[in-house]
C-alpha cells in the first residue's frame, strides 16, 4: 500500500503542472531573498532576520490571514470545475474545429521552433492585455465590482490571497482572458497547419511565462519588491500591493498583470515609494461585510440582487408617474 501511495506522490511531482507550481514557487523565494538584500533597510543582515522578514507575526496572528487560509480552501475544490468551463484549449479546439468544418481539413505538420516563439509571444501579450482589460472593468463596472470587493476585501496579503476570488468572478476572468487567447491559438493552428493540439498548450506555456515575469506569489504579498525606473515597463509586485491599497489616492491604479504599458496608456499608472506605509483592504464602513468565509460568498450576490431590484423599479410604463418623476429631475424647468 505504501510503495503504491509513494509512487502517486512521486509521479504527481514531478508532472508538468506540479513542476510549474514549484519553479513559481522558487522564482517567488528567489525574489524575496534579492529584495531583504537589496531594498531592506536593516543594518544586520541574517538568515534569522530574513525569517522574520518572511513570516511576520502580526500578519500571521491577523483575522485576514485566517479568513484566507479557510476561503482559499473551500476555492481550492471550486477552482477546477471552473477553470474547465472555459479554457483556452477547449476555445482553440473548438475553433479549429470550426474552421476545419468550413474550410476543410489541413495537415498538421511539425511546428517549428521560431513560429513557437512568435505564437507564444503574441500570447503572451494578447493574454496580459486581456487580463488588464477585464481588471479594468472589474472596477468600473457596478456588479463586477461587487464580485471583484471579495478579493480587494484582504487587509494583508499572502500568496493564497490570489484564491480570494468569488467563483462568479472566476467564471468572468476565464471569459475575458482565456477565450481571446484560445481563438488566436486556434486560428494560428488552422492557418499554419500546426497540430492543434501541440499549439493549444501555448496557452498554458504563456500563463507560466507571466506568472515568473511578475513574480506572482510576491504580487500578493508584504514583500515590496520594485522594480525602480523599469516599472515603467513592467509592474512590480510592490506596484500591485498599492493598488490593493485602501487608501483613495492609489484607488484605481495598476491594473496591469505584467507589463505596465496598458496602465500608462490609459493613465493609471502610478510608481512603488521605497518605505510608503499604507492600509490595505476596503474603505472601513465596508470592510465589516466582508469579514467571513460565507460573507464572501453571500455579500456580493445579495448585492447584485438589490442592484438588479432596484433597476427593475426603475422601468416604469409610458405614462407612469415615475416616468414624469424623472423627467422632472432631468430637466427641472
Amino acid at each position: 500500500m505504501w510503495a503504491g501511495l509513494l509512487h502517486k506522490v512521486v509521479t504527481h511531482l514531478w508532472s508538468y503542472d506540479s513542476f510549474i507550481v514549484l519553479l513559481t514557487w522558487f522564482s517567488a523565494a528567489t525574489g524575496a531573498a534579492i529584495t531583504y538584500v537589496v531594498q531592506i533597510d536593516e543594518p544586520a543582515k541574517s538568515l534569522r532576520g530574513f525569517g522574520r522578514f518572511m513570516f511576520p507575526s502580526v500578519i500571521l496572528r491577523h483575522p485576514s490571514c485566517r479568513l484566507d487560509a479557510v476561503f482559499s480552501s473551500v476555492m481550492h475544490f471550486l477552482h477546477m470545475p471552473v477553470f474547465l468551463m472555459v479554457s483556452n484549449l477547449a476555445v482553440a479546439e473548438l475553433s479549429y474545429a470550426g474552421l476545419a468544418g468550413l474550410f476543410g481539413a489541413r495537415p498538421q505538420n511539425p511546428e517549428p521552433f521560431w513560429l513557437w516563439i512568435i505564437i507564444m509571444a503574441v500570447a503572451v501579450v494578447v493574454q496580459d492585455f486581456m487580463t488588464f482589460w477585464v481588471h479594468v472593468q472589474q472596477h468600473r463596472r457596478g456588479w463586477l465590482w461587487e464580485l471583484h470587493k471579495v478579493h480587494h476585501s484582504t487587509e494583508f496579503l499572502l500568496p493564497i490571497s490570489n484564491r480570494r476570488f468569488h467563483p462568479l468572478q472566476a467564471i468572468v476572468d476565464n471569459f475575458g482572458t482565456m477565450v481571446p487567447v484560445g481563438l488566436i491559438l486556434g486560428v494560428t493552428a488552422y492557418a499554419f497547419a500546426l497540430p492543434v493540439h501541440d499549439n493549444s498548450v501555448i496557452g498554458l506555456d504563456a500563463l507560466f511565462v507571466l506568472n515568473m515575469l511578475s513574480f506572482y506569489h510576491l504580487r500578493h504579498s508584504h514583500v515590496p519588491m520594485r522594480y525602480g525606473w523599469f516599472e515603467r515597463h513592467m509592474i512590480s509586485p510592490a506596484q500591485h500591493q498599492l493598488h490593493h491599497s485602501r487608501e483613495e489616492r492609489h484607488w484605481d491604479r495598476n491594473f496591469g498583470l505584467c507589463f505596465s504599458w496598458w496602465d500608462r496608456w490609459l493613465g493609471t499608472l502610478v510608481y512603488s515609494v521605497p518605505g510608503e506605509q499604507f492600509a490595505l483592504g476596503l474603505p472601513r464602513d465596508v470592510q465589516p461585510d466582508y469579514d467571513s468565509p460565507l460573507k464572501l460568498f453571500v455579500v456580493p450576490v445579495r448585492n447584485i440582487g438589490q442592484m438588479l431590484w432596484q433597476a427593475g423599479r426603475r422601468i416604469a410604463w409610458p405614462g407612469d408617474a415615475s416616468v414624469a418623476a424623472v423627467e422632472q429631475v432631468r430637466d427641472p424647468a
